[in-house]
């Protein structure tokens, strides 16, 4: 369940002799995970990927299955009205997606930008692109973890043995969330429930205090004596810092939901999980649970839009007097 992957995930619209050789040319770098035919196009029968159907089903698709990048492998012009809906789709879920760049395949000829079409699409992404900026927040972020790790190894060994002490159970919690580009991975923090927290939250549905998909009440019985005061200081939430050192997460970026709020989400909703999940956010410094689940989304995708580093750095800033003063917090 980790997102640190050598490897990508790429889907290919189009099943035809484009595709047939795209296939190929990925094979080396990435794995295709299947090809969408279009209308009037047959797939190919020695085409080296799973036939999915045709590419009007793509967002169902993409919805279930997390994929690094979409292909169009195929003639834009003659496919035009279908391929604008793929498009379509990629943008509001934010999903990446490549285009032919050129009318045919090449072979001795070189464009005179080639670094930009080396594989011979124009690609086009979701996300603020910024690579010096995405290397410096990677290294900084695994840098900072591993100190933090270090520092607050009395603090964790403290808690630890306070949860030991109140409570029957683990230490920590680790629970299945949802990451970049809808990728699950084990998220920890430190057990502030009851053990049977989760076996309960059917009988507290109604007492749901959040809007949308998401459970949040302020008085949760299941929450226990230590659990409330390391969830008042964020304290709960300080061993992701080991999915920070793997790469799961980062310092800054739109909370982690679970899957079964993801399984709610509207299309625009899901374009928040175009980018690696957080430990702070916009929503965390705004208010947390006193904001609404239509704006915690649209604030996710502000972060979104308009990351930089020099953002990031900004909002780590915010975090502090915030966590200092529970405010928000339940």
């Amino acid at each position: 369940m980790n997102t640190s992957r050598a490897r990508r995930d790429v889907l290919l619209v189009g099943c035809g002799t484009l595709a047939l050789e795209t296939a190929r040319d990925l094979s080396c770098s990435a794995t295709v995970v299947g090809a969408f035919s279009l209308p009037g196009e047959d797939a190919r029968l020695d085409l080296p990927v799973p036939h999915l159907g045709p590419a009007s089903n793509i967002g169902a698709f993409l919805v279930m299955n997390p994929v690094d990048e979409v292909y169009l492998a195929t003639d834009l012009l003659a496919h035009h009205g279908a391929l604008s809906s793929v498009v379509t789709v990629c943008e509001q879920l934010g999903i990446p997606f490549a285009v032919p760049a050129h009318a045919f395949r090449l072979g001795r000829a070189l464009p005179l930008d080639a670094r930009s079409v080396a594989d011979g699409y124009l690609h086009y992404t979701l996300t603020v692109s910024k690579p010096l900026q995405d290397r410096l927040k990677r290294a900084v972020d695994a840098t900072l973890a591993v100190i933090a790790l270090v520092a607050l190894s009395p603090l964790f060994l403290g808690v630890a043995l306070a949860i030991k002490l109140s409570s029957p159970g683990p230490v920590f919690f680790k629970q299945v969330r949802v990451g970049l580009r809808g990728r699950l991975f084990h998220m920890y923090k430190f057990r502030s429930m009851v053990v049977d927290a989760e076996a309960r939250l059917d009988a507290l549905k109604h007492q749901n205090e959040q809007t949308g998909p998401t459970f949040k009440m302020t008085h949760d019985p299941r929450v226990t004596r230590i659990g409330r005061f390391i969830r008042a200081y964020s304290i709960d939430e300080l061993p992701q810092l080991f999915n920070i050192v793997k790469g799961d997460m980062a310092i800054v970026g739109p909370r982690p939901p679970v899957p079964r709020e993801v399984a709610q989400y509207l299309p625009w909703q899901r374009r928040r999980l175009s980018v690696t999940p957080g430990l702070t956010c916009l929503w965390q410094v705004q208010g947390r649970n006193a904001i609404g689940f239509d704006e915690w989304m649209l604030l996710d995708l502000q972060y979104v839009d308009q990351w930089s580093f020099s953002k990031d750095v900004a909002l780590i800033g915010k975090t502090v007097p915030v966590v200092v003063s529970g405010k928000g917090a339940s």
